[in-house]
């Protein structure tokens, strides 16, 4: 009895591995693939806007290849400038087993930032490539092309200068920095000087552009008059302290805002001691978000804050990652990741830019 329910419970096993060798299908790729067409691009130009970057650029759309068999396959959809042919692709963005996806108009302005020259149209193609396994070719697609503009998300700053700001001349921090956030919009924090006139210039120098009172026919701050001298500078006229001025070159705009003294401040064993009694500095303010000192240091640890206090703003070694670091400084690696001088002890005038993440030291 035993021997004839072991030779059942093998014949079920071979009849069952029989049944699944019989499932098996043997699928063989075509020989021939024909390249899968791209639909049309919705337009034929485009002309990108830094106000719409959160729009939609275009959806796009493909058919699936056929290989001869179902298989799933990525997707990747890639971009290139007319003239270079694919021959350095960008890619614009990748699926698995879809046939439509969309991107922002934002997110593909970044990218032809990298192939493009900024407010200046050029052809761009468009294409499909497919990937069903890393052994086999990809397959791209037929070709779509659009003219496209992209629009420019970094702009060069514009300058003032004269007695309300600092002084009539271009040493640096005598002379202000406006930066722009945005196209033709300009800003930046400065003490002005009740009383005193200064003026808006293109470049870091007297020529060849400069703007005038009259030159801003939009809305002018209060604040400012015309200086009625030779050139018709700003004067200004309100109470001496800091303000946040902001010009727009488009509207011929100027707008002023009070606001507080910008501060910044260090304490630390290497200046001292970690206290706000005796041992810190103030660093002085010299232009918008650029800060200096001179004092000693020593090896040891210190840190950078908003207030004079520990609380609730500082800025540690980290804080400055992406920018530029004197290599006087490393990491402490303490809890608080503080800054430790490395150098020989003596006095050094230290620069803070908190915009651009620089410290200097000399």
């Amino acid at each position: 009895m035993k021997k004839i329910l072991i030779f059942l419970s093998f014949l079920a096993v071979t009849l069952s591995f029989n049944s699944c060798e019989k499932e098996k299908e043997n699928v063989t790729i075509k020989a021939t693939i024909t390249p899968n067409v791209m639909d049309a691009l919705s337009s034929e130009t485009y002309v990108l806007a830094l106000a719409n970057k959160l729009d939609t650029f275009d959806i796009f759309e493909w058919a699936g290849v056929d290989y001869g068999f179902a298989t799933g396959a990525t997707y990747t959809v890639q971009m290139a400038k007319k003239s270079n042919k694919f021959a350095a692709p960008v890619t614009v963005l990748t699926v698995t087993n879809k046939l439509r996806a969309g991107i922002t108009i934002g997110d593909i302005n970044a990218m032809l930032l990298g192939i493009l020259t900024p407010a200046v149209p050029d052809t761009v193609e468009f294409r499909v490539k497919t990937v069903i396994n890393p052994g086999v070719a990809p397959v791209y697609s037929t070709i779509n092309s659009a003219i496209i503009t992209a629009y420019q998300t970094v702009f060069p700053p514009i300058y003032m200068t004269g007695a309300a700001t600092g002084g009539w001349g271009w040493t640096l921090y005598q002379y202000k920095e406006l930066r722009s956030p945005a196209p033709n919009v300009y800003e930046t924090i400065a003490n002005f000087i009740s009383g005193e006139t200064f003026r808006f210039f293109k470049q870091a120098d007297w020529n060849p552009t400069s703007y005038n009172y009259p030159y801003f026919t939009g809305t002018v701050s209060p604040l400012f008059v015309n200086g009625l001298d030779g050139d018709s500078n700003f004067r200004f006229t309100g109470t001496t302290g800091y303000y946040k001025i902001t010009v727009n070159m488009l509207a011929k705009t100027v707008a002023m805002e009070a606001v507080a003294e910008p501060k910044l401040f260090m304490t630390g064993a290497a200046l001292g001691g970690w206290n706000w009694t005796t041992d810190f500095e103030q660093l002085v303010w010299k232009s918008n978000g650029i800060f200096q000192a001179t004092t000693s240091f020593v090896v040891e640890a210190f840190r950078f804050f908003a207030q004079k206090d520990w609380g609730p703003t500082s800025y540690n070694y980290p804080y400055f990652a992406g920018g530029t670091i004197s290599n006087k400084f490393v990491n402490a690696n303490d809890g608080d990741s503080n800054f430790k001088f490395v150098g020989t002890p003596g006095t050094f005038t230290i620069t803070v830019n908190m915009l651009d993440k620089i410290i200097t030291m000399q």
